[in-house]
Parts: C-alpha cells; structure tokens; sequence
C-alpha cells in the first residue's frame, strides 16, 4: 500500500433489527409524499372548490416559506445537546404538529377558505420538516461508510414506500369494497398518516441511539455557510437535487389530469397505475444500493436520469387507455425514479464528513436542511407553473370536465416533455463530480484518527 494513501477505515453495519424501527419513522413524510403533491391540490381545487391557480398559489407561498424555514431548523439541530439527544428531540416535537395539521387539511370541508388552506399547510410543513430533517441527519450519523449509508437511505426509502403503497390503496379498496367517493378516499390517506405517526416515531426513537458526539455545539456563523456553499461537491448535489426534484413533482401535480383525460384511464385505473409505479421503489431501491456499489452513487444518479428519459417517452407512446402496455411501463418509471432521493441523501452524509474535516465542526443538520430547500424549490416551482399555465391555456380543473384541444395539448406538453429536460440538466450538473468511495474513506480515516485524539484528551 502506498504510504500516502489511507487504510479503508473498518465498516460500520447497522443490524437489521435497529435499521427498520430507525427506518420505519420514514412512513409518516412518505405517506404525506403523493398526497401533497397528488390528491390534495387535486382534492382542494374539484372538491373544496377553490381555482386551480389559487390552490397553486397556496402550495407555492406556503413552499417558499418553508424553504427557509428548513435551514433554520437545521441550525436549531446542530445547536441542540439534550440528554435525549440531538435529534430525537426534534423528531417527538414534530410528531404532533403533522398529526394536527394533517387532520385539519384532509378531513376540510366545501367552504373553507383560502386563508385556512394556507394556514393549516404550514404548520403541516412545520412537521413534515422536523421529521425529516431530524431523521436525515441522525441517518448520516448513524453509520460513516460510503456504501453503508446507500443501504440505510435504501432502507429508509422501501419501508416509506410501503406507506405509500397502503395510502395510494386506500381510495381504490374504498372506492371498490364500500363505494365510497374520492374525497372519503381522500380524506381516509389522511387518517392512515395521523395512525401510524406516533407508533412509528416511538419506534425508532426508542430502540435506536444517537451515537455519540464528538464536536461541541457550536453556533453556526456566516464564514461557516461560506465555506460549504463555496464546496464544489455542495453546489453541484443542491443544482443536481433541484433538478431532479423539479421533473417528478410535475409530473406528480399533473398525473390525475393527464392520465384520465390526456391517456383515457378512469380514476380507478389511474390509482391502480399510480400504486405500481410507487410499489416498484421497493425492488428499485435495493437494486439501485447495489448498483451504485459498482458505479459509485453519482454514476448511479446520472444512469438514472437517462433512463428516465426512456420510461417517461414509453410511457406516453402507449396506446391509450392500455392497462396492458401501462403497467409494465409504469412499473419501470417508478424503478427509474426510486434512485434519486435515497443516493442524494446519502451523497449529502458523505459532504458533511468532508465539511466536518475541513471545519471541525458536525453541520449534517444544516446541509440537510439545504438539501431538502432545493427539493422544495423544484416543487415549489413545479406547481405554481404548471398550473399557471394551464390555467392561462383555458384548462378547467372541475371534476368531471374533459378539457381538449389547445388546453389538452398544454398538459401533454407540461407533463411530458419538460420533466425529462429538467433530469437531463440534473444529470450534467453531477458531471465532475469527485467525493466517490476512495476520496470518502480517505476523510473517514482522517477523521478517525482526529476523533481518537479528542477522545483520549477528554478520558485523559
């Protein structure tokens, strides 16, 4: 071995027995997932009965405050050294502001208005963000290999799309066992979100521990966001991650339009085609893990989002209103797009060993809390545009219009041409990217031997 180079520091496996409660706590964000961006707009603009472009306002306003709001908890994080942890904390809060929330958002009647759709959103963000960012950054500290953190963000993604599977199943079993309407359909996704919350965050928060931390607390200063915005690596994951986080949220925000009016499919059919496309992240994630072993995971992401552009054409070449062509299609765009989230993650894990090197100082929490703005961006972005246009192109939003013409051609458009140049962008923006599997067991030796030197002066 050349003397320069560092030995592959020993790897840290979390046993399956801690990774799914640690993992299960990704069940309640997931299960919220689909329907933020599926049902709710959908459910508020033909159920509730408020217009397209305001209900695409609402989610925009209440996105973009959120979008600050989640770096700001990410310096709360860091800050944060309590007995029962730094991230355990944030998780119990956040617990009860999602349930809350989620029940004044799904269970809402004809008549509310504008201003209690805006408010209750954002104390529904309020959890969603706690949740997430608590549990991403205890992920990344949980295990410090490059290739492990694939396999728990890998984890952490299948058992949420289980949560998906059984939200998205809710309206068709209601809809077909007790011939119940879309908006109890609707409105049952949101009392399975308020179910498993508590169980799940008990779960996890009680089986797993919070390795122990190294660096103290310590305020997060200007010169410090400098100093990771100013990281290659940084820059290029927040460019790639909006990106990729803008093409499937159109792609969400338009789905129930496009596919019953744009491809002939009933609303039942639709969900149907919706639940493969989900259910395929549990084979994709664990397929994806083990590709970016060999690839490393930026060569995995850029793979992917080629890929995306196959399934996303095959998908509207179908022939209309085929369940036999649309569900092998579906299946393999949903495998396409279940590598993006889970290997971005993770790549943050491995800058915030890079950053803690360089800075002496533990910021997951921060970097998270960016990482998750950008996604939010892409949505934010995703929805007031889509459906300003569409409304501008004399689209109606009404349950049980069909729109044709000049207003269909305009959601064929938004729906599947755009979301494959916005992946292709966010595949080039990872082009050069160099904190790869050998760089990160370099920084993690380094930082073991750092660690072992503080921790003998502190025992000493």
């Amino acid at each position: 071995m050349d003397a320069t180079t560092p030995a592959s520091p020993t790897v840290n496996r979390l046993p399956a027995r801690l990774l799914a409660p640690f993992a299960s706590a990704s069940m309640p964000v997931a299960a919220l997932q689909i329907p933020l961006t599926v049902y709710l707009p959908n459910y508020y603009a033909s159920h509730i009965g408020i217009s397209l472009a305001a209900v695409g306002a609402a989610f925009s306003i209440v996105r973009l405050i959120d979008i600050v709001f989640d770096p700001m908890i990410g310096v709360a994080i860091n800050a944060t050294n309590t007995p029962f942890g730094r991230f355990r904390p944030w998780m119990v809060a956040g617990a009860p502001l999602l349930m809350i929330a989620a029940y004044m958002m799904f269970m809402a009647q004809p008549g509310v208005t504008y201003i209690y759709m805006v408010g209750w959103l954002l104390v529904l963000y309020a959890g969603y963000s706690m949740l997430t960012l608590g549990h991403s950054a205890w992920a990344a500290a949980l295990v410090p290999e490059y290739h492990q953190r694939s396999r728990v963000y890998g984890w952490m993604q299948a058992i949420g799309v289980l949560a998906v599977i059984v939200v998205l199943a809710l309206p068709a079993i209601m809809a077909t066992v007790w011939h119940k309407s879309t908006a109890e359909g609707v409105q049952a996704m949101g009392w399975f979100t308020i179910a498993i919350t508590p169980f799940t965050i008990l779960l996890c928060t009680a089986l797993v521990g919070e390795p122990k931390q190294i660096e103290t607390g310590q305020r997060v200063t200007l010169r410090d966001y400098w100093t990771m915005f100013a990281r290659p690596s940084l820059l290029r994951i927040l460019a790639s991650d909006l990106f990729l986080a803008l093409g499937p949220a159109i792609t969400a925000a338009l789905y129930i339009f496009f596919f019953t009016q744009a491809l002939g499919f009933s609303r039942t059919q639709t969900n149907l085609l919706l639940l493969i496309y989900i259910a395929a992240g549990l084979v994709g994630a664990p397929a994806w893990a083990q590709v970016a072993k060999r690839l490393g995971k930026h060569q995995t992401v850029m793979l992917g989002c080629v890929l995306y552009g196959f399934a996303q054409g095959f998908v509207f070449v179908c022939p209309r209103g085929s369940m036999g062509f649309m569900v092998p299609g579906m299946f393999f765009a949903g495998f396409v797009v279940s590598c993006f989230t889970f290997l971005i993650r993770a790549m943050v894990a491995d800058i915030s060993d890079e950053v803690r090197l360089e800075m002496g100082k533990d910021r997951a929490a921060l970097l998270y809390g960016l990482i998750t703005s950008t996604s939010k961006v892409g949505s934010t972005i995703s929805v007031v545009s889509t459906f300003s246009i569409l409304a501008a192109f004399g689209f109606n939003a009404k349950e049980g219009v069909m729109n044709s013409g000049v207003p269909l051609d305009a959601l064929i458009g938004c729906y599947v041409v755009v979301p494959i140049l916005t992946m292709f962008v966010g595949a080039a923006a990872l082009w050069g990217y160099k904190l790869d599997a050998s760089r990160h067991d370099g920084i993690r030796a380094q930082l073991a031997e750092r660690d072992d030197a503080i921790t003998g002066v502190v025992a000493g």
